[in-house]
């Protein structure tokens, strides 16, 4: 990292300089500040001493942007913000104790009663179920929109619509939204905009850049990359909706701990080579998926063939480990027949680390406006890091019962 008399400054200029592989693996850290220590310390603390009156003074009217108390952030907290937020193109982030834990204070930011909001009907589960379950007991009132059909949002603004909230692609059926266009409804209105943007992260698409308001990573996901850790992370374009979400964060007692702000800046330094494996394997798997007799359809957004495909390649510049598939047999029996067959791929929720994954998944019970019609088991796979012929064979050899 630059340092000097103007180290702040030179840190920025370089930022603008280097590309974004690079940054991975600078942002977020400042060794000659620590002893020439190339990691972060991790700081433990809850109580935070100051000198005098006058430096407490000043600590309460900074308290946002300093230590101050343990839940406001330590060092540790801080440098992954500054490291997130410099990859995010973003003024700052807020760390968070889960990704959930930074959708619903981000929601809780901006909406009071009698507020109206739209979510994507496609988007991560518990992300609809708050709004339903806990944002309605505020009296807020919650749509959901079609991501695929932009009538299906301009009819349902309305004067009290303050947020639009989108993910993209959706985790589990992978449609991709026109962002773009969503952005444009959105201003127009004065809308704020988010989105989840955990399957892509910021190597693969930047939303601050396209103009979206506010970008929330599960950093328990990819950031982190090897499931050990619970992690947040929300980034805003301005200092206006970052100081909205960093009040509502401290008021309802949230904070990561430092430990897991280290893990997530660990993480930070191998996403580009832990992406870009999962990336080539997630492709490679896909592609005999798709060729292969007993499967009936392929949900991964970066294969030609795939409806997405266009919306894919207008938005992302790669893809990742996360897709599903359908099989063409319908019995539930001889699916999880064949699930329980696999070796190495493990029955498990989340993704994002290191080990392969696979989850029967059941679209349609939890659609309310995007009818979900296909027949059969959704299979969710996440693509790990291990050898990606070691992987073919267990899948395919499980689908010889």
């Amino acid at each position: 990292m630059v340092l000097g008399l103007n180290g702040e400054l030179k840190r920025k200029v370089l930022v603008k300089k280097i590309k974004k592989i690079t940054n991975l693996t600078l942002a977020g850290r400042n060794p000659f500040k620590n002893h020439g220590i190339v990691n972060p310390p991790i700081y433990r603390t809850s109580t935070v001493l100051f000198e005098n009156t006058k430096e407490l003074g000043e600590a309460i009217k900074n308290r946002f942007n300093r230590t101050y108390y343990g839940r406001y952030g330590t060092p540790t907290t801080f440098a992954l913000e500054e490291g997130i937020a410099q990859i995010e193109n973003g003024y700052k982030t807020i760390a968070t104790s889960s990704g959930m834990s930074s959708i619903s204070i981000s929601l809780l930011s901006f909406l009071s009663k009698n507020d109206h909001c739209l979510i994507s009907d496609c988007t991560y589960y518990p992300t609809k179920k708050f709004a339903s379950k806990i944002l309605s007991k505020f009296g807020v009132y919650v749509d959901f929109y079609d991501p695929k059909n932009l009538d299906s949002i301009k009819k349902k603004i309305n004067k009290k619509t303050k947020l639009i909230f989108m993910e993209s692609p959706a985790s589990l059926t992978f449609e991709i939204e026109d962002i773009s266009e969503i952005i444009k409804i959105a201003k127009k209105r004065k809308i704020i905009t988010m989105i989840d943007n955990s399957w892509a992260t910021p190597l693969y698409f930047s939303p601050i850049k396209k103009g979206i308001d506010i970008s929330i990573l599960a950093a328990t996901k990819y950031i982190s990359g090897h499931a050990d850790t619970m992690l947040g992370l929300i980034t805003t374009k301005n200092e206006k909706l970052f100081l909205k979400i960093k009040d509502t964060a401290v008021s309802l007692g949230d904070c990561p701990g430092p430990q897991e702000c280290y893990l997530g800046l660990r993480g930070l330094r191998t996403l580009s080579a832990r992406l870009e494996n999962h990336r080539s394997s997630a492709l490679k798997l896909a592609r005999l998926l798709e060729n292969n007799d007993k499967v009936l359809k392929v949900l991964h957004p970066a294969l030609p063939k795939n409806e997405n495909y266009d919306l894919y390649c207008k938005f992302f510049s790669g893809s990742t480990g996360l897709f599903s598939f359908i099989l063409k047999e319908t019995s539930k029996i001889k699916i999880y027949k064949m699930v329980d067959k696999l070796k190495i791929f493990k029955l498990g929720f989340s993704w994002g680390g290191y080990e392969s994954l696979i989850l029967p998944v059941f679209p349609k019970s939890e659609r309310k406006i995007a009818k979900w019609n296909e027949k059969g088991v959704l299979l969710r796979i996440h693509v790990g890091l291990e050898d990606v012929d070691d992987l073919i064979n267990d899948l395919f050899n499980a689908f010889k019962l």
